[in-house]
């Protein structure tokens, strides 16, 4: 019987077995990469769809109901409270109302300089941003972005049952109702409405007597008070400010931001952040030349403001620039841009994911 020995590889033999195991190798490497930037670009593409419909569901809710004050309208409300510094968290006589980024209208380039944008000063808003607004410090609003502020009511009514006297201080409600002391609430008789905000509530609201007095330990507090006898029927509604802007989020990214009316905070405001990644946005609103409800023209917030055209805007566009994390797309050669609402924003050159969503948001009131 014949036996044989090992002999081994020669050394040809063994680097074509290496050859073969690194292109295999290479094979395995190159399928893992392309399903790793897969998975992130498919991550960052759901994200940001989802960051993107959240934004604009937020900012549609509230724009389509601008205006609601019960069975007033906008133009007839009159103002009880002390006049502050920033009074747009209690100004409630128009709907619609915005700001627009200076540099930013149609036709114009924005270049937004880098990943998370540093604070700017107010003035670089037309008309120059509200003191109630943040352009420095906590939560505030990033260069680039229009302000879009709406009005509403965000309560069901309730009624006057009694007044003692006329121009009296103090009234009843239904049992429906209650409400809190440094609650701003707007009484309207369907003719005219009075904003004003409540000092003082005995047996818990509801059927209890509710007083609006001057003076008070509540901010703003009302310059005058006195309810007319013929308010007997009228409704009481707790009314709102919300502003909706582009701010610096808890991570220092942009994020889209809304402020509501809030007469316990030092500002008049509550700030709260709502959807991550929120890069930039754009607004114009639909302004009705004709009397017919529908817009006639779209114009940014300095031309509706410079043509006191507030009560004429019927709709708004909203166009969003929304982004992932890091990491989603290939590093670009140059500087991207995005068209938003004709209005070119160039964006940093970085790994990020990015998609435009626009909505034309019609205001329910002004069809009626």
């Amino acid at each position: 019987m014949r036996h044989y020995q090992q002999s081994g590889l020669s050394l040809i033999e063994l680097m074509i077995a290496m050859a073969v195991g690194l292109i295999l190798l290479a094979g395995v490497l190159s399928i893992f990469i392309s399903s790793r930037q897969g998975y992130s670009t498919n991550s960052a593409v759901a994200t940001v769809q989802e960051n993107g419909r959240f934004a604009l569901d937020f900012i549609r809710d509230a724009t389509r109901q601008a205006g609601y004050m019960g069975c007033g309208t906008s133009g007839q409300i009159v103002s009880y409270l002390n006049p502050v510094p920033g009074s747009l968290p209690y100004d409630f006589d128009i709907g619609v109302y915005g700001f627009e980024y200076t540099g930013t209208a149609p036709t114009k380039t924005f270049v937004i300089g880098s990943e998370n944008p540093a604070a700017v000063v107010a003035g670089d808003w037309s008309p120059t941003l509200d003191a109630s607004l943040p352009a420095s410090g906590a939560d505030y609003a990033i260069p680039g972005s229009d302000v879009l502020v709406v009005r509403y009511a965000v309560s069901d009514p309730a009624y006057i049952t009694s007044i003692p006297s006329n121009n009296s201080a103090s009234y009843k409600l239904n049992n429906n109702f209650s409400v809190s002391p440094s609650d701003i609430v707007l009484i309207s008789n369907c003719l005219s409405g009075i904003v004003m905000q409540i000092t003082n509530v005995s047996a818990g609201g509801g059927s209890g007597n509710v007083v609006a007095n001057t003076g008070g330990a509540w901010s703003p507090g009302n310059g005058q008070k006195g309810i007319p006898a013929s308010f007997v029927g009228a409704q009481l509604i707790k009314p709102v400010t919300d502003v909706f802007y582009i701010g610096q989020g808890t991570d220092k990214s942009p994020a889209l931001f809304e402020a509501v009316t809030d007469p316990t905070a030092a500002t008049g405001f509550d700030y709260n952040e709502l959807v991550p990644g929120v890069e930039n946005m754009q607004v114009l609103y639909g302004v009705d030349t004709t009397g017919t409800r529908v817009p006639s023209e779209y114009d940014t917030a300095d031309v509706v403001n410079a043509a006191n055209a507030w009560n004429r805007v019927v709709s708004v566009r909203v166009s969003l620039l929304v982004r992932s994390g890091t990491g989603a797309v290939p590093q670009s050669a140059a500087a991207p841009a995005y068209d938003l609402l004709d209005t070119n924003v160039i964006v940093p050159r970085d790994t990020r994911l990015r998609r435009i969503f626009t909505s034309d948001i019609y205001i329910r009131n002004t069809l009626l």
